[in-house]
């Protein structure tokens, strides 16, 4: 019951959806953004609070997307990108290098694995609970020779050499820089596959042809993020002195 009939309600905008906005939107812009959503919004809450809250929520979600999209695109978070999802891939490759050295019973990743593995899929022990439950005991299994391959070290030496002429004609855009630089990487891997696929080869030999692809894979991951992480200084420099 409203004990002040003269009085309008007090109808203010959802607070989760403001707080979603202070946690996205920078200081400098929070308070004006705000000001005119919550404008907008007393000014639809007159007719329907309901449609007035459903417009609200979409402007933050909206408004939240464009903010968190800049936020993603910093050049610190890209940086951090760049140095953990290469390094995260890296073990898992090493990992499933070491799997393909030592493995003796394929039905120990699942009943199908032999079957992927005579395609060269070897990617999917990744889908496995297996080899995720034994991934640091397979690992412990490394040894030095299982990562040295003079094939896949003279492909993945060309490779960076085309990153680096890439990188060092300063016209490559950082995103050109890092789809060229791990497109490079994985294409061994995924031709070995493709290889597999269109020729008939015994058992025997499609281990090699699969520890070629996924040993490039391997070798390139640290220079290419190297060589992205080198672009994204070079970024942040010019960016700090165009605000000088």
């Amino acid at each position: 019951m409203n004990l002040n009939p003269g009085k309008e309600p007090d109808i203010k905008p959802p607070a989760l959806a403001n707080k979603i906005l202070s946690m996205l939107l920078p200081n400098r812009l929070l308070e004006s953004i705000l000001g005119d959503l919550e404008e907008e919004f007393n000014l639809r809450a007159k007719q329907s609070i309901k449609h007035a809250n459903h417009w609200y929520w979409q402007q933050t979600l909206e408004t939240s997307m464009i903010y968190l999209q800049k936020k993603l695109a910093s050049v610190d978070v890209l940086g951090r990108l760049n140095f953990y999802l290469p390094l995260i891939m890296f073990v898992v490759t090493a990992g499933l290098i070491v799997l393909l050295s030592i493995l003796n019973d394929p039905a120990f990743i699942s009943e199908t694995f032999w079957d992927e593995l005579l395609q060269g899929k070897i990617h999917t022990a990744l889908f496995s609970a297996h080899f995720w439950h034994n991934f640091w005991d397979i690992l412990a299994l490394a040894e030095w020779g299982m990562f040295i391959h003079f094939e896949s070290l003279l492909i993945s030496f060309f490779s960076i050499a085309m990153m680096l002429c890439l990188y060092k004609q300063q016209q490559a855009s950082l995103f050109e820089l890092a789809i060229s630089g791990y497109s490079l990487a994985f294409i061994p891997y995924l031709w070995s596959i493709m290889h597999i696929e269109h020729h008939s080869f015994e058992a025997k030999q499609i281990g090699p042809i699969v520890a070629t692809g996924i040993l490039c894979l391997l070798y390139q991951l640290p220079p290419v993020s190297y060589i992205i992480h080198r672009k994204l200084q070079q970024l942040k420099t010019e960016h700090f002195e165009f605000q000088k």
